[in-house]
């Protein structure tokens, strides 16, 4: 007879379990002048909604401010390799195919208007946290298409689901002056001419290289799926926390026992090792893009020494 979990329900798919990674917690931390929990990569759901929250009591058009906060250290690999592509059309389509590797609440995609082209942004939040992450966004793509092109891009049209802010005239400066409100969805607009300027920070060697490495991080993800994902998440949020994940404290986490939780990755062909070993390399390489030292690496990837973790890597290399 199988071993009856901990709670019955699906407590991996609420809220606390899904995932921004990047910097986006660490900046809003930084801005309420809030003491972090080590360097985080990892923020869930609620922590974000009151993040944002507190950072809208001081400042309430906060998600059209905060991308200024940002400093080259905090962009995700996403930002970057979006600039290295030949056009804003290559860009978009960029940001479309790897979105999900930033996070989990969110997605991108594509869409057509006659002749113009939209970018569709599916927030999987509450309404209030969708407002501030859809503006944030809005501004950090502009910002990056500005910065590339050399042009004062603006959409063509700018439709967003909330509804019109009293700050709203500050959307102009960014969306342009064709903006609707309490709109089906959160989507942005542009015209052919637009699509075709081209990136004077194009590199198709960088592009081509990154676009490698996220294509073997979005691999590994249909690879795992499943429970291996719940885990995943479960460990990098552990890590972000200071804490080395062991089965025990994920198999708590997960509200599993721990016999029932190897059970299931074993079911998914990987185990507890493996899956750990493979969430250090992908938060490694990220850490390493950011510029951190092999020091800092090892600690946050729980490593009490440095010859540990280069001993460990060594094993990632192999596998």
């Amino acid at each position: 007879m199988r071993e009856l979990d901990k709670n019955t329900g699906d407590e991996a798919n609420q809220p606390n379990r899904r995932f921004h990674r990047g910097q986006l917690g660490r900046v809003l931390e930084r801005l309420l002048h809030k003491q972090t929990r080590g360097d985080r990569q990892d923020y869930n759901l609620l922590e974000l909604e009151q993040l944002w929250r507190l950072a809208a009591e001081r400042d309430p058009a906060i998600g059209l401010h905060l991308f200024a906060e940002f400093t080259p250290q905090d962009l995700h690999v996403l930002a970057y390799i979006c600039l290295y592509c030949p056009d804003v059309r290559g860009a978009m389509q960029c940001w479309a195919d790897y979105a999900t590797l930033a996070s989990d609440m969110d997605s991108l995609r594509l869409v057509r208007d006659g002749e113009l082209l939209g970018v569709e942004l599916c927030i999987d939040a509450p309404a209030r946290l969708t407002r501030y992450v859809v503006e944030h966004y809005g501004v950090m793509a502009l910002t990056q298409v500005r910065h590339g092109t050399g042009r004062l891009v603006r959409p063509v049209r700018a439709c967003f689901s909330h509804s019109r802010p009293a700050y709203h005239e500050e959307y102009r400066q960014w969306f342009g002056d064709n903006l609707e409100f309490d709109s089906p969805r959160n989507c942005l607009y542009y015209d052919q001419a637009t699509l075709q300027l081209p990136l004077l920070t194009r590199h198709a060697g960088m592009e081509q290289l990154l676009r490698g490495e996220l294509d073997r991080r979005l691999a590994q993800r249909v690879q795992r799926g499943g429970w291996t994902e719940k885990v995943a998440a479960s460990m990098r949020d552990s890590l972000a926390r200071g804490t080395v994940p062991s089965l025990e404290n994920q198999a708590e986490a997960l509200y599993q026992s721990p016999r029932t939780l190897r059970r299931r990755l074993e079911e998914q062909g990987m185990s507890f090792r493996q899956l750990l070993d493979q969430v250090r390399a992908e938060l490694e390489q990220q850490l390493e893009f950011l510029g951190e030292s092999r020091a800092q690496v090892a600690s946050q990837l729980g490593y009490g020494d440095l010859a540990a973790y280069l001993h460990a890597r060594k094993r990632w290399k192999r596998a």
